[in-house]
């Protein structure tokens, strides 16, 4: 007994519905770029105001950064490592026993990106809580 043959349409219509689909372009949502350089200021009630800057850029996805103090003196230091999982980034400077870790805010700019972090400085075992804000976009 032969087989009862599938009527042509459903078979066209299959084929069409995933060859339609194949064009659809696939989102790839990228998270807005933190480059730039992010200030912060922090009172230890000692010689007043004293600021912290993180200037990060990205080439290729990857986000490199140096860190200033410069009421400490310290410029120019590495970021040795940047890690942003969804809102949460950490910047380590192990050379001054330092790391940054916060939350990048849904706050954005005129350009679409992120312009506030609110976090804790981390140096040598003191905590000190600092928002820091996008001054300048690359």
């Amino acid at each position: 007994m032969n087989p009862r043959p599938m009527n042509a349409l459903p078979r066209f219509f299959l084929l069409a519905c995933l060859f339609a689909a194949s064009l659809v372009p696939v989102s790839s949502a990228q998270a807005p770029s933190l480059a730039g350089e992010w200030r912060g200021t922090y009172n230890i009630n000692i010689g007043g105001d004293r600021e912290i800057i993180f200037t990060l850029t990205e080439v290729d996805g990857v986000l490199t950064g140096t860190f200033d103090n410069p009421t400490a003196g310290i410029m120019a230091v590495s970021v040795e490592s940047i890690s942003v999982n969804g809102n949460d980034i950490r910047l380590l400077i192990p050379r001054i026993q330092g790391e940054y870790y916060g939350t990048i805010r849904d706050e954005l700019g005129a350009d679409g990106r992120p312009v506030r972090i609110d976090g804790d400085w981390s140096q040598a075992g003191e905590y000190i809580p600092i928002t820091l804000r996008r001054t300048v976009a690359p």
